[in-house]
């Protein structure tokens, strides 16, 4: 790092290998102010809105809660809360229908808003003045504001931050303004319309990563959010943090592709950045940072790209997490097109959902509309002709078609050892690839089914890990039985021993314990003077008794009357 330390704070550039350059379609939507769309009257919730497992939920059917009302409880560091958006009753916990390309449900909180759904607001904690409280203290608060990547991916903000604190080694921190993907603007606008905001969350993750340099990596596509950004820097006279235009090319907005071309360091794949000394956060994701810690203000909202030409009105909107895409739509005056198809996400990352019922979550940044010629729809899918360009294309330096092959074909295990888990997603395989084959699709499937697998073993350890240990909590039961048994049979047996033994004689004892000792002839001698002793004077005490009881008689008789 420090080779590059001058090149990292003079903005110069690098590259990475592969990527593509697809049409834009951003001039719809880059120039328009954001709007804030009204609240529905029914929000749905899903409980798990990031990378990592559902909290417990805090509140059952028939519960009234307030505005930023925290809904579920975190349990761990890969976990973050839900928060109520608006006031309102909850009417439901129950599955339903998720942003997903398979129709998957999940648990849900459904809350019924009341008339005015931002009246009450629950009051949570604010630290205005952070840099006088422990990093750890922030970090908690971060984690209990539902804070995760708003980039896409979802990871807890909180645990990204944690593992390089206690690292202690950030030398870079990046945030992500790239905003690579085709159509999506969102984070553009709130470059341009909130510079200080993000900033001021900008400050806070320094505060807490205490990195030597700061990089706001914006595609130099947005004039207009980087002259904001550096207008703000200079007006707050912030140091060590300098705003970089990139190059435009897809996917530059990978943490990965990003980290290379600003430090041109190539993070390989399996380690961490954080390793590295780099931490990676969205601008985005900074700017609720700035509202969680300064103004106690929880993930409840997020601005999102509406666009697609089947719309009357495109727009960048703030809407509240929870609201159904068939709300969206409808305020931005849909006409379905004879075959009509909802994209959530980006044409390159993001998928076709099944219906228009589900809801706007933390990880979705856009729904794009697309009329009949807008997107083009694919071709029927040939074989592969091993043309290459796929492998070309990759930014993650994989073969995708060996990878689609064992995919399909459901080797897994080879297709993980080929790369699998490595890959990003990021569709450039599918983009470039002349049979219009669906290596993505494939791929997501596949990761879906060794996702499914290892929970399966996982439950299964589980399950013999419980059943091992009843086992052996039966087994001690039973010997601890058997013991108590052995004993109150002993103590039985015992005392019937003892009321059939015969009475001790004490003469007899004292015979015996005579007897078992022979005596001398001295001794028998001695005994035998004794009882003849004894003898005699039994006989002189007779003889005595029978003499005197006529004396007494006469003197009682001579006595005078």
């Amino acid at each position: 790092m420090n080779s590059n330390w001058k090149n990292i704070t003079n903005g110069v550039l690098y590259s990475f290998k592969g990527g593509v350059y697809p049409d834009e379609h951003k001039s719809g939507t880059s120039g328009l102010h954001s709007v804030t769309l009204k609240i529905p009257e029914t929000l749905v919730i899903p409980l798990k809105q990031h990378s990592g497992r559902a909290a417990e939920v805090l509140v059952k059917p028939g519960q009234h809660v307030l505005r930023n009302e925290p809904l579920t409880s975190p349990s761990n560091d890969r976990q973050v809360p839900v928060h109520a958006p608006v006031s309102g009753t909850v009417t439901a916990i129950t599955a339903a229908p998720i942003a997903h390309p398979g129709g998957l449900t999940e648990p849900c909180i459904i809350l019924k808003s009341d008339p005015d759904g931002s009246g009450e607001e629950f009051n949570n904690p604010s630290y205005p003045n952070y840099t006088e409280v422990p990093v750890d203290t922030l970090l908690n608060h971060i984690r209990n504001m539902g804070i995760a990547g708003l980039g896409g991916a979802g990871f807890p903000t909180e645990a990204k931050l944690r593992s390089s604190v206690r690292a202690q080694n950030c030398e870079v921190l990046i945030i992500n303004g790239a905003e690579c993907e085709p159509y999506i603007t969102c984070d553009d606008r709130l470059m341009q319309e909130a510079p200080e905001e993000i900033l001021r969350g900008i400050d806070i993750l320094r505060y807490i990563l205490k990195p030597h340099f700061t990089v706001i990596a914006v595609e130099d596509n947005k004039p207009e959010a980087i002259k904001s950004l550096e207008c703000k820097i200079k007006e707050l006279n912030l140091k060590d943090i300098r705003v970089t235009a990139i190059p435009v090319k897809y996917p530059s907005g990978a943490a990965r592709n990003l980290i290379k071309i600003i430090t041109g360091i190539e993070i390989p794949y399996g380690a961490r950045s954080t390793a590295y000394g780099v931490v990676v956060h969205n601008v985005s994701t900074a700017f609720s940072v700035g509202e969680a810690v300064l103004a106690g203000q929880p993930l409840t909202r997020r601005m999102i790209t509406v666009s697609g030409d089947a719309l009357t009105a495109k727009m960048n909107a703030w809407v509240c997490l929870g609201t159904p895409v068939s709300f969206i739509l409808s305020e931005c005056g849909y006409r379905p097109p004879p075959v009509p198809r909802i994209i959530v996400g980006g044409p390159m990352m993001g998928f076709t959902i099944p219906h228009i019922q589900v809801p706007v979550i933390k990880t979705i940044n856009c729904i794009i509309a697309p009329d009949a010629n807008e997107i083009r729809r694919t071709k029927p899918q040939v074989d592969c002709i091993r043309c290459g360009r796929c492998a070309h294309a990759c930014p993650v330096r994989l073969v995708p078609y060996e990878i689609y092959d064992y995919c399909v074909n459901g080797e897994f295990k080879k297709a993980a050892e080929t790369g699998l888990k490595s890959c990003i997603e990021c569709g450039c395989c599918s983009f470039v690839c002349p049979s219009a084959i669906r290596i993505v699709a494939a791929i997501r499937i596949a990761k879906a089914e060794v996702k499914n697998e290892k929970l399966k073993e996982e439950k299964l350890k589980t399950a013999r890990e419980r059943f091992e240990a009843k086992k052996a909590r039966i087994e001690a039961e039973e010997k601890a039985r058997q013991e108590r048994k052995a004993a109150a049979l002993a103590r039985i047996q015992a005392q019937k021993a003892g009321a059939a033994a015969p009475k001790p004689n004490p003469a007899a004892a004292s015979a015996a314990s005579q007897g078992a000792q022979p005596l001398s002839a001295a001794d028998k001698a001695r005994l035998a003077r004794e009882k003849l002793a004894a003898l005699k004077a039994q006989k002189a005490g007779s003889g005595n008794a029978s003499g005197s009881a006529p004396e007494t008689a006469s003197s009682s008789g001579n006595s005078p009357a």
